[in-house]
């Protein structure tokens, strides 16, 4: 994962003037395919919007699992804003969008209420809050599926100014399609050189499918095929 602040200055004052009012809103970054930068994008994006946040913004990794984004704050990749600090609960108190099947039962067979799984970091120096999920909890033949309702993204947008969902590409989770129609809008992430007009075009039809609106592209890695590049630029 790398800083991409620089490159994506124009994405960011264009997602910036997606409709608000006086709650926050989110944003959904997925590439089509592993390896394409999404990641990166979502990362340099949450900070970006962090420095314009009054509240906060929200790092969303929706790789439950990999914890990708806070490992990578981890090893400071953007060093000048520090670490992630302590774990408050981002549970807010509402129907979780996750889920970790099956269930843990207690003796007597009854089952146990859920757990809160999902921290939330505050990044020094910074208005950001990256997430963690604590796998530590998930036992041995458990598994975390994401779940569809609009609860818990209601709940974020009266506590932060912005939130921003790292989702993992469509052709390995289907984690965002389950949830793209719950974000005010999706930025689809494609490798230039490797990414089809076709390609991009049926990824953009199976979000809008799912109930989401696909706000913008980011063509990253290019090596010199602008005309490739121009024929996204619309």
């Amino acid at each position: 994962m790398i800083d991409l602040r620089s490159e994506i200055t124009d994405l960011a004052r264009s997602v910036d003037r997606i409709p608000g009012s006086d709650r926050g809103r989110s944003v959904m970054v997925i590439g089509a395919d592993p390896g394409n930068g999404a990641s990166s994008v979502a990362a340099s994006l949450a900070v970006l919007l962090a420095g314009r946040s009054t509240r906060a913004a929200w790092l969303i990794d929706l790789d439950l699992r990999g914890n990708g984004q806070f490992n990578a704050f981890q090893q400071r990749i953007f060093p000048r804003i520090g670490l992630p600090g302590r774990p408050l609960d981002a549970s807010l108190n509402v129907d979780q969008f996750y889920q970790v099947v099956p269930q843990v039962r207690a003796n007597g067979g009854a089952s146990r209420g859920p757990l809160k799984l999902l921290g939330a970091h505050r990044v020094e120096h910074s208005n950001l809050f990256v997430t963690r999920f604590r796998t530590q909890h998930i036992k041995p033949g458990q598994r975390i599926q994401v779940r569809s309702g609009g609860a818990y993204w209601d709940a974020l947008r009266k506590v932060s100014d912005w939130a921003v969902l790292d989702a993992p590409a469509l052709d390995s989770s289907t984690a965002g399609l389950a949830l793209c129609r719950y974000v005010d809008g999706v930025v689809i992430v494609m490798e230039a050189d490797q990414t089809t007009a076709e390609s991009l075009n049926a990824t953009r039809d199976q979000i809008e499918a799912h109930g989401g609106r696909c706000v913008g592209v980011v063509v990253n890695q290019i090596r010199g095929d602008a005309r490739f590049a121009d024929r996204f630029s619309g």
